[in-house]
This record gives structure tokens, sequence and C-alpha cells, in this order.
């Protein structure tokens, strides 16, 4: 191993870019598994937000109309433990002169904690079923983060405004009411319910207000265990076919960990080849060295060193590139990590503001990039292997060299 240090402090220029090679191939690796592992659970968070027993039975086309017989058909499934009809509907919230665009909800608040069970209120109560005027705001609406002061408070009047096709030409219809509630930060992006940039009133004011005649948009179909999902979303399809759409958080989460996992490998992938790259420079490095160090080899040799010994002297200058590169890689793509976690986030800010707020109500910023510690093991393993697997050759062509040829070498 002294050696071997010595070798590389004599000809540390060319060590230093091949050191350089590993740990730009680890730490691309290693940034970017912390980039898709923390989008992985970022993604698995927001789908958390709605239960796991929970099922959304939506129409899947506009011939189809979701009605209370339908809800009472669908509540009286084996194992079905609730059915909640809601309405949503894109409108506009004024508040003391100000005016802001948000997506209102109509829904038996009282239901909300069995639909999402991570949902608290940070003022007031929830709205009664047939409370006509009660409204619950989310954080986002009550307390923007693009202002200063709150846009609406506790037990303030708000007007809710929306435009409909009434014949031929469109009407505006208003109507006030007062705030019951603020629901505490979530953090909820836009993903089924975002409630943080959502306004809920009762079912019976929506279907007033937004002139439904007694149809709905879709509805929450609450089971009695996570593990009944599969099979009452099978009985649902029995018993409407291909008239609504049937969607768990269980089976998206499924699908994403799926798609996430597989872009993972294909990124990882593409990274790796750059440690493959380094592995050619850390072959031809050695080689290199093996071809400079000839009659210093001869030397030892004559000395009475043995192949094996020889072997070991160029084995572990790759393990050291492999050991150096692979710990300076991992320390490197944390830093690279989070740089390209605060640029990509910095990206989808952009194109979300120049969508309207009408159409996306939610901004995903910047997401943490997670970096677990089999993962460094697993890049810094695989950066020694290829190092070792380099040096093999150039360290057997060391260790067969003749003694005399070698120290004849000038």
């Amino acid at each position: 191993i002294a050696l071997s240090f010595g070798a590389l402090k004599e000809r540390k220029l060319r060590a230093v870019l091949t050191i350089a090679m590993v740990v730009i191939g680890a730490g691309l690796v290693t940034a970017l598994n912390g980039m898709t592992t923390g989008m992985l659970e970022y993604m698995v968070g927001q789908f958390s937000t709605l239960g796991a027993n929970v099922i959304i039975v939506q129409p899947s086309s506009s011939s189809f109309r979701m009605t209370e017989p339908v809800r009472m058909t669908l509540e009286r499934i084996p194992d079905v433990k609730d059915a909640v009809l809601f309405i949503q509907q894109t409108a506009k919230v004024q508040s003391g002169g100000k005016t802001k665009a948000s997506i209102v909800i109509g829904i038996d608040q009282t239901k909300l904690p069995l639909i999402f069970p991570t949902i608290e209120l940070d003022q007031g109560n929830f709205v009664p079923p047939h409370d006509s005027i009660g409204i619950l705001l989310g954080n986002k609406v009550a307390n923007p983060p693009d202002m200063s002061v709150p846009f609406a408070r506790y037990g303030q009047s708000v007007t809710i405004e929306y435009s409909y096709l009434e014949g031929q030409k469109m009407t505006t219809a208003k109507r006030s009411f007062r705030v019951e509630g603020i629901l505490a930060y979530t953090g909820a992006s836009a993903m089924f319910i975002p409630f943080d940039q959502m306004a809920s009133i009762s079912l019976a004011a929506a279907n007033s207000l937004f002139k439904r005649g007694g149809g709905y948009d879709a509805a929450f179909i609450i089971a009695n265990s996570p593990d009944l999902v599969e099979d009452i979303m099978k009985q649902i399809r029995n018993i409407y076919g291909t008239s609504v759409q049937t969607i768990s958080a269980k089976s998206i989460i499924q699908i994403v960990q799926n798609v996430l996992s597989m872009f993972q490998l294909f990124m990882g992938g593409i990274a790796a080849v750059s440690l493959v790259v380094a592995s050619v420079g850390i072959l031809a490095g050695l080689y290199t060295s093996v071809m400079e160090r000839t009659r210093e080899i001869g030397v030892l040799k004559a000395l009475g060193f043995k192949n094996w010994m020889i072997l070991m002297i160029f084995l572990n200058e790759a393990v050291l590139i492999g050991v150096i590169g692979g710990g300076v890689g991992n320390a490197a793509g944390v830093v690279l990590g989070y740089g390209m976690a605060v640029l990509a986030g910095q990206v989808r800010v952009g194109v979300t503001e120049q969508i309207p707020a009408e159409q996306g109500p939610g901004i995903i910023g910047y997401i943490a990039p997670i970096f677990p510690l089999d993962g460094f093991v697993m890049v810094w393993l695989f950066s020694v292997a290829l190092s070792i697997f380099a040096g093999v050759y150039p360290a057997w062509r060391a260790a067969r060299l003749d003694p005399v040829v070698a120290l004849r070498k000038e």
C-alpha cells in the first residue's frame, strides 16, 4: 500500500485525472439516485393525503349522471363504509376588494376526515351539511404565499363568483359566504383534491349555486379496509361497466412507484456509463504506469518480490483510485443533487407561472433529494469493483514481466 501511495504521488497528475473520472461518474449516479428517490417520496406523499381505503368514482362520459340513487347503489356494495358525492367548480373568490381564482368544492365536510386522514383545521369548524352560507378555506387561499396580509380571515364574508353558459349567452352568478373555518397547511399540490388551494362549501349550497340539478361530478367510496379496495373496484365495474371510471390512491401509488423505479434504473444506467468510461481511464492509466515503471518492477523482482506481490502493488493502486473516487464522488453527488433539485424547481415554477391560475392552482417547487445510506454503499462498492476490474490486466502484465528484460529497460 505504501508503494502504491508513493507511485500515486510520483505520478499525481495522472492519478488525479483518473480519480476525477471516477468522482464524476459516482457523483452523477448518486445525484440522480437522490433526485429520483426524493421525487418518489414526494409523489407517494402527495397521493397518501387521500386515504389508502378511498376510491374515486366518476362518469367516463357526459351520458352518465352521478346522482343520489347512484350513490345509494355504491353505498350498498359489500365492504363499503360510506359513499360521498362531491361537486367541483372553478370560480373566483372575492374578499375585501381582492379577487383570487380558486376551485370550489361542494361536499359533506363531516366526511372529510374519512377521505383525507391528514386533514386538520387551523381555525373554526367544518361547515355542516345543510349550511348554505358557510365556507371552508384552504390554507393558501386564506393566506396566499405571495401576499403579506391574509386574503380572508375567520368570520369574514367572501363572495363566490363564476360564469356559465345560459342559452346563447354567458351569465355570471354570485353568492356571499361566511368563513366558518380555515384548514391547516397540508402541502398537497394539484393532485386529486388540493385543499390548500381550494374553498369548500356544503354539497347543497354547491348544487344550488352551480346549477347542477342533482347531478354531481364524482363520488368518494370509503372501503372498510385498504385490502378490500381492488375487490370493490371490481364490483363497481361489474355494476356500471365502462360508464364510470374508478381510481384509488393505492393503485396510483403503485403505478407511480413502478414508473419512477424504472426511471431511476434508466437514469442510473446512463450515469453508470460514465463510471465504465472511468474504468477505461483506470485501465489506460495503470497500463501506462506499468510501461513507465518496467525497470522499477525489474528491481523489485531482483530484490525477491514474488509475482503476487507485484500484482498486489498495482491492484492496490486500482483499489485506492476506486476508494477515493467513490467516496469523494458520493459527497460530490450530494452537492450536485441539491443543486439540480433547486434548478429543476426553478424551471418548474417558471413554466407553471405561464399557466393561468384557473387552469393550474398548484406549483411544485423545490423537491428535496433523498440519499439512502444503502445508495452510498452501492455506488462506493460499484466504483471500487470497477476500479479493481480495470486494474486486473495492468497488474497481471506487471507481474508477468521478465526481471532480466525489465532491468535492461531504459
